[in-house]
């Protein structure tokens, strides 16, 4: 087989990445070549590597898998005999084809790399930086076609792919300047410097600076190759401006080894300076007492400004003024940079016209460059109504003079519209020429051309103008003197009491006056001159420097009874005389006379008392005030009579009275009440008394109020009962009278029975039932009274009877009334009992259908407060019988038993048969056999058909419905087999029943008798074997030789130490030990040892408790 390399096989130089490979010239046969040949074809190979160095280009990033294709067209190319991969100029890895495919890898790579066909490909596994390179495929074929056009293999740059470990950012300490992290503050015009560093990548990455779109220009960056890996830094030296504001300044990283660029920012916090500032607000003028808003904004400035507001060179501040306010706030605009705006509000007045404001503002940045701080200034007008002052403040004049009173003002605007002047707030028309002049307009001041004590008051001036009106803050007091009106006030006003010995003072006292002040007075009593003062003329000083308008009266008595008038004298001399003014004075009545009838008061009737006197008093009095017991005054009692009714206990006491107005009250005048009562039944006799006839102790209490005292005697059914009867014996007393309850004395008599000395010591239940009465004397005041009661002698129910002892009736009605009588006092009443229902009354009424199980006794309960008796009756519920048939074998003979159940119990019965053809045949009652609920049937001993037998059992209530029972066909061979029955086959049921259960009881007897031999035996014998091992202890328990002789000998010996008795420490199995567990035979008498002790008395053993 003839083999040809393809015209493009041979190795590449080795390269270092980046780097061109040069091609290896391809050898072809020898033949002359002349130079100018060689010139040409060095040419051409030289063009032909330039063009195609590689065919395609492959990246992937480090620690991946990468797939390089190797294209093979045998069509063009013919058939492949082998194929090889070169890295550079070195052979990693070939194939030769074939029957049986052989593919070699390069030991370096063996583990990494691997060749594969259909598709040819090299694929290399964890692919490392040194793996970079151009990797050419260089195919044989058996024979080369003319049309393969593969000449020099097929070559694949290979790029080892990196992405960076980190992207770092540090400031110009070298501090590391976090991703989106905010540096500062920094101020504008300051140099910004910052380093970014890309650390191990691959290929070399391209670094910027940006801010936004904008790249900005720096130095070219440095890149550092350490090991394939590349760490490029790029150093940014940038000075702020206002362009930087709210901007990310970025270092952007791009790179093959990244699918998108690697961004790293941070923003600066700029501080700049404002830019601008501006006041707002009044655009003309203002008018006192509007709210005026002046608005400064600013504009450009990082932070926010500090802002200060001033009126002409005086700092504003809201806390020194209430009315004034200053609102600031600021915003933040997209371009971090703050617009601050602030408000001043205020009320404008006249003292803020032409005045100039300023609005003054800075920040940290005008601070460190030592600028000043930007201002705005706005000059405002304000409008305001006149402000008025008038002159002189006081003017004193007389009568009928001349008077100028002066007005001046300042307003803006100058011109006034109106001129007003009030008087003590009233307004003064100036238009009444005749006493005014001026006070308009043109002439502001007011002339009053001639005084008079009208024109006395605070006079005051208003002024207007376009902007509204003002008034003087100060008045013109002017005054005029004429001489006092008065009059005559007292005090006290009202009148005076003469008990009370008080002083009343007078008062000249001033209606019209100018001066108001008087400097004599004059004082009359009854249009009599009484006194001058001051009177200064006699010997007395204290007359002299006094208030003349005053007047004191000291102890005011009728003597001071009068009418007051007086006169003042002041500047303009002796005034008219006041009208009179009375002094009332009062005084209290004379002594007061008390009477009363009758003289004596009776209980529950009425008294008068009468109260008199002879001075009447001022005013007259009409008037009395009474005292019962020393307690009162009584308030609604005020007349001259008073009647008490009724009268009672509480009525006999002392009664006082007085008469009284408004001067007092009188002398009082007292007298007692003496009260009687006639008889009265303070615990009269009830009209019935019961006594129960076996008491040992009766009496009857009469208790009788009456004053004076009375008597009470005793009656027996009208018969006066004798002192000297022994029957009977009587204790009498007089109780005292009693407040709690309003009695007065009473006599108290008990009567008493001696019931020892009545026969047989005690009642008799008919005998002794009477009539008793309590009989009273009269008195001074009332007849004798008396009362009675009738005493019954009373006992527990007896005799207590029903009508009907047994009650029939049938289930389903209801049964008659059954009455109970029983005697006894007081009347006995009546309770029916059955079972657990109570039927109160005397008569036992049921109203509903009975049915059987109301069957049984009724018991009738008589009672009283002394005892109860009983009584019973039985209601028996008849009800009509069902039957039941069962068969039995009696005296040798198959009988038929019908049996019924019913009430009563006796029952006639009917048997008749039921055959297949639904006839019917009677055979009669039956035999009762001495049986009132049985009748038995003897069947005949051979038929040949199957029979139905029928029962009816009838009482005397109703007949049953019919019972059944079917019977088969019997025949010879029946009759045998019932022959041939066991002795115990032929018994009844019951009697077998009885037989196994006494002869279940007897195997139990024995069975315990034998459990008790049993436990007997084993008790004793332990207690044998415990005497035996105490008297034997450490000898063998075997006799010589015999454990020899034993089947086990020559088993391990078992262990010479105590076992336990349910856990042994080795695996063995001891011949001798017994099934017990109580270990070896010799282990066992020691552990019965153990269990035992010696008494210290007798020296025996005993077993341990």
């Amino acid at each position: 087989m003839l083999l040809r390399r393809s015209p493009h096989s041979g190795g590449i130089p080795k390269k270092s990445p980046g780097r061109t490979p040069t091609p290896q010239r391809p050898s072809h046969p020898s033949h002359p070549t002349t130079p100018l040949q060689l010139l040409l074809l060095l040419c051409l190979a030289f063009v032909g590597h330039v063009s195609a160095q590689f065919d395609r280009t492959i990246s992937e990033q480090e620690s991946k898998s990468v797939v390089l294709p190797c294209p093979v067209n045998e069509e063009k190319c013919g058939k492949l005999h082998s194929l090889n991969w070169f890295k550079g100029d070195d052979r990693i890895a070939a194939m030769l084809l074939g029957d049986s495919n052989v593919t070699s890898v390069n030991k370096e790579f063996e583990d990494r790399v691997t060749v594969e066909q259909n598709p040819y490909r090299l694929v290399i596994k964890d692919l490392k930086i040194g793996d970079e390179d151009i990797y050419l495929c260089d195919t044989t074929f058996f024979i080369p076609e003319e049309t393969c056009d593969n000449f020099n293999g097929y070559r694949v740059e290979l790029r080892v792919l990196v992405p960076p470990t980190e992207v770092v950012i540090l400031d110009a300490k070298g501090d590391r300047i976090e991703n989106g992290s905010v540096v500062g503050p920094m101020q504008e015009r300051q140099a910004l410097k910052a380093t970014c560093t890309v650390k191990n990548t691959r290929p070399q990455p391209d670094v910027g600076w940006f801010r936004g779109t904008k790249r900005l220009a720096t130095y070219s960056p440095t890149h550092d190759l350490n090991e394939g890996l590349y760490t490029s830094t790029l150093e940014l030296d940038w000075q702020l401006s206002r362009e930087d504001l709210a901007q990310d300044i970025e270092c952007r990283v791009e790179s093959a080894a990244v699918k998108s660029a690697i961004v790293t920012k941070f923003s600066v916090d700029l501080q700049v300076p404002p830019k601008s500032i501006l006041i707002k607000g009044v655009e003309h003028h203002t008018v006192q007492g509007s709210k005026v808003v002046l608005q400064c904004d600013i504009y450009g400035a990082r932070p926010a400004v500090n802002l200060t507001w001033y009126n002409a060179t005086s700092t504003i501040s809201p806390e020194e003024n209430d009315l004034t306010e200053i609102r600031t706030k600021a915003f933040e605009k997209e371009d971090g940079t703050y617009h601050t705006q602030s408000e001043l509000v205020f009320n404008a007045s006249r003292f803020e016209n032409d005045r100039v404001f300023k609005c003054e503002a800075e920040n940290i940045v005008l601070q460190i460059n030592r600028e000043k701080p930007i201002s705005s200034t706005k000059t405002l007008e304000v409008l305001y109504p006149p402000v008025v002052r008038v002159s002189p403040p006081e003017m004193v004049t007389n009568t009928s003079e001349i008077v100028l009173l002066n007005c001046e003002y300042f307003a803006n605007p100058a011109s006034l519209t109106q001129v007003v002047w009030y008087r003590n707030g009233d307004i003064v028309n100036v238009n009444d020429t005749d006493h005014y002049q001026g006070g308009n307009s043109e002439n502001v001041a007011l002339v009053i051309k001639a005084t008079d004590k009208e024109d006395v008051g605070n006079y005051s001036c208003q002024l207007s103008n376009a902007i509204g009106k003002g008034i003087s803050e100060q008045q013109i007091d002017l005054d005029v003197q004429y001489v006092p009106v008065v009059e005559v006030l007292m005090i006290p006003e009202g009148p005076v009491k003469e008990s009370d010995e008080s002083n009343v003072t007078l008062f000249c006292n001033i209606l019209e006056a100018n001066p108001s002040v008087l400097t004599k007075v004059r004082w009359y009593a009854n249009a009599t001159l009484l006194k001058e003062l001051p009177d200064c003329e006699e010997t007395r000083e204290d007359l002299c420097h006094i208030d003349p308008s005053k007047l004191l009266l000291e102890s005011i008595g009728r003597g001071f009874f009068y009418n007051y008038s007086c006169e003042g004298f002041n500047a303009a001399g002796w005034g008219p005389r006041s009208e009179e003014k009375e002094l009332m004075v009062h005084y209290e009545p004379g002594p007061a006379t008390l009477t009363h009838f009758p003289l004596v008061a009776v209980k529950k009737k009425s008294v008068i008392f009468s109260c008199s006197v002879d001075d009447p008093g001022y005013p007259e009095s009409n008037r009395y005030r009474w005292l019962r017991g020393g307690r009162g005054p009584l308030q609604d009692i005020v007349t001259r009579d008073w009647t008490v009714e009724p009268v009672g206990l509480d009525s006999r006491t002392n009664y006082s009275c007085y008469a009284y107005n408004e001067g007092g009250k009188g002398v009082m005048a007292t007298v007692n009440l003496e009260v009687h009562a006639p008889p009265f039944f303070i615990k009269n006799l009830p009209q019935y008394t019961g006594v129960l006839h076996t008491t040992r102790n009766a009496n009857l209490t009469c208790r009788i109020e009456c004053v004076p005292r009375c008597e009470i005697s005793w009656q027996k059914d009208g018969k006066p009962i004798e002192k000297n009867d022994t029957r009977y014996f009587v204790k009498e007393k007089y109780m005292d009278a009693s407040p709690a309850t309003g009695d007065f004395e009473s006599m108290l008599s008990v009567l008493h029975f001696n019931l020892s000395n009545w026969p047989n010591s005690k009642f008799d239940i008919l005998a002794d039932n009477a009539n008793y009465k309590c009989v009273s004397t009269n008195n001074s005041v009332g007849p004798g009274i008396n009362g009675d009661t009738y005493l019954n002698i009373e006992y527990a129910p007896i005799n207590t009877t029903v009508a009907n002892t047994t009650v029939y009736v049938q289930e389903g009605t209801t049964p008659d009334q059954v009455i109970c009588q029983s005697f006894g006092k007081p009347e006995p009443s009546y309770e029916w009992r059955f079972k657990d229902k109570t039927i109160r009354g005397k008569t036992l009424i049921i109203n509903t259908p009975m049915q059987r199980n109301d069957s049984g006794t009724y018991t009738c309960l008589a009672f009283n407060k002394h005892g109860k008796s009983t009584a019973e009756t039985v209601i028996d519920v008849q009800f009509k019988p069902r039957c039941e048939i069962e068969r039995r074998e009696i005296d040798d003979q198959d009988t038929l038993i019908c049996t019924a159940f019913g009430n009563p119990v006796e029952a006639d019965f009917s048997w008749s048969i039921k055959a297949e053809n639904e006839t019917v045949e009677y055979l009669g009652s039956g035999d009762e056999k001495a049986h009132a609920d049985k009748s038995f049937y003897v069947l005949q001993e051979d038929y040949a058909i199957a029979r139905t037998y029928r029962c009816v059992a009838n009482n005397t209530v109703g007949s049953s419905a019919f019972c059944e029972i079917e019977v088969a066909a019997g025949s010879a061979l029946f009759i045998w087999w019932q022959e041939q029955l066991a002795w115990w086959q032929r018994w009844e049921k019951t009697t077998l029943i009885i037989l196994v259960a006494a002869i279940l009881g007897l195997l139990l007897a024995v069975i315990i008798i034998c459990c008790i031999i049993i436990c007997v035996c084993r008790r004793r014998r332990r207690q044998d074997k415990l005497h035996d091992k105490s008297s034997s202890l450490g000898e063998p328990l075997t006799e010589p030789g015999e454990y020899e002789n034993l089947p086990f000998h020559g088993l391990q010996t078992a262990p010479n130490k105590p076992l336990n008795a349910t856990r042994f420490d080795d695996e063995f199995i001891y011949a001798d030990l017994e099934s017990q567990h109580y270990g070896p035979i010799n282990y066992k008498a020691a552990s019965l040892y153990a269990q035992v002790k010696k008494n210290k008395k007798t020296g025996a053993l005993e077993e341990l408790k």
